[in-house]
């Protein structure tokens, strides 16, 4: 579904121009991207936080935080004109993951009543002196935290911005841009506003209200577990080990909360401190293993360029730019470029499909050249600073192919798009 949607947006950008139907086909396209399912934990947490904000009409209150919302991706197309596109980046470092993984974990003790937070509490439903700022900031905090779900949508849209600038910044394309952001925001906030407008709520009476309470719940523990994964993989944790460390963390406040000192004060209490305790202590664990892991790498760590070849099952991929193109020459091969980063997740991914997508790799494997830049070589500015690949100025996962001149005949972002490439590889061979 995202690469379809991706090719969706992407046709929906091209040139500085703003019509009318563009407009409606990105709201759409928006819209679709918030069926994605890591954005369901999101909507009963918005449930819960448009119940305690009762304005003059039921409305209101809704649609400021939908406007909230939607004006943080108006924002990420600003910021990227200015940025470059870093912006997107810092979404994919590991430390971003971790804190979304820890958001997402206090708002399903939140949302399972175990910790009171004021902006989720039901005691204050009723009361009009919500203020509509509130909202609409807590609006754009549930854009920020949509944002990594709908990243290579997202993406795209940025790209356009810096493909277009070149070395400057044009103020109409940064504004049509922003604009075209913006109704993708709108389109991605349709959701969050119906359960606003409408009155979804979670389920606060009865004993099987409370188990449907529960499962909504663990449904964000679980995304908050997927988060932990990523920020784990980066770091280069097995899963095995991250799996552990989230095992650890429930421990850990399970434990807190039964040797509180005050055993007679209510739960929710108890549970924010036990949850501060632990908290501490898995983030003092943590930082040791990465250390650690860190350490007994180093001698292993990333390949200097210069190095002539990095194994990784049947493929080999080489680091010395003499050395690809004298190889396509000699063979007659396309070179396939892979740029990659310690930081970037999907680029983790990819690795692990190359092996795991049979006819991908025999492609890989016998039809190529296959080229592995890393975020920290030389070689790698080179190429971000050439306009045909203003790609690189946005983030990573990017993949090239390229004749034996150094000629284009392929780009992605896309990790999954693994039927381009092939066809890209194949067309070079025919």
């Amino acid at each position: 579904m995202i690469s379809e949607l991706q090719l969706f947006i992407e046709s929906q950008l091209s040139g500085n121009s703003f019509h009318p139907t563009a407009f409606f086909f990105l709201i759409l396209g928006g819209f679709l991207a918030s069926l994605l399912p890591c954005v369901y934990p999101l909507y009963p947490i918005t449930a819960g936080i448009l119940n305690s904000r009762i304005g003059k009409t039921k409305w209101l209150h809704p649609f400021v935080y939908y406007l909230g919302l939607a004006t943080m991706y108006l924002l990420f197309g600003v910021i990227a004109a200015f940025t470059g596109g870093v912006f997107n980046q810092i979404l994919r470092y590991p430390e971003t993951n971790l804190i979304l993984a820890y958001i997402l974990f206090v708002l399903g003790m939140s949302s399972a009543e175990l910790i009171y937070l004021p902006i989720f509490s039901q005691r204050s439903a009723g009361s009009h002196n919500s203020s509509y700022s509130g909202s609409f900031l807590l609006g754009m905090g549930a854009g920020l935290l949509s944002s990594p779900c709908v990243g290579p949508v997202v993406v795209s849209i940025l790209l356009q911005i810096v493909t277009s600038q070149g070395n400057g910044i044009e103020f109409l394309t940064v504004l049509s841009t922003s604009l075209k952001m913006l109704a993708f925001g709108l389109g991605v906030g349709l959701p969050f506003l119906a359960i606003g407008v409408f009155g979804l709520s979670l389920p606060k009476s009865g004993k099987w209200m409370k188990y449907v309470q529960w499962l909504l719940a663990l449904l964000i523990f679980y995304f908050s577990y997927t988060y932990l994964t990523k920020a784990g993989q980066i770091w280069g944790l097995s899963d095995a080990k991250i799996f552990q460390a989230f095992l650890l963390w429930i421990a850990l406040l399970t434990f807190a909360y039964f040797a509180h000192s005050n055993s007679e004060q209510l739960l929710p209490v108890r549970m924010k401190s036990a949850l501060a305790v632990a908290s501490l202590c898995l983030t003092t664990v943590l930082l040791a293993v990465v250390l650690l892991q860190n350490g007994s790498s180093v001698s292993k760590g990333v390949l200097p360029e210069s190095s002539e070849i990095e194994v990784s099952g049947n493929l080999n991929w080489h680091r010395s730019e003499a050395e690809v193109y004298s190889l396509a020459k000699k063979e007659n091969k396309p070179v396939f470029i892979d740029f990659y980063a310690d930081w970037c997740t999907n680029c983790k991914e990819f690795q692990k499909l190359t092996l795991a997508d049979e006819e991908l790799n025999q492609v890989l494997e016998k039809e190529a050249v296959l080229w592995k830049v890393y975020d920290t070589d030389p070689i790698f500015e080179i190429f971000s600073d050439d306009p045909r690949y203003a790609e690189l100025k946005i983030g990573l996962p990017f993949f090239l192919v390229l004749d034996s001149q150094a000629g284009l005949i392929f780009k992605t972002n896309d990790y999954l798009d693994t039927k381009g490439m092939i066809e890209a590889i194949r067309r070079h061979n025919q």
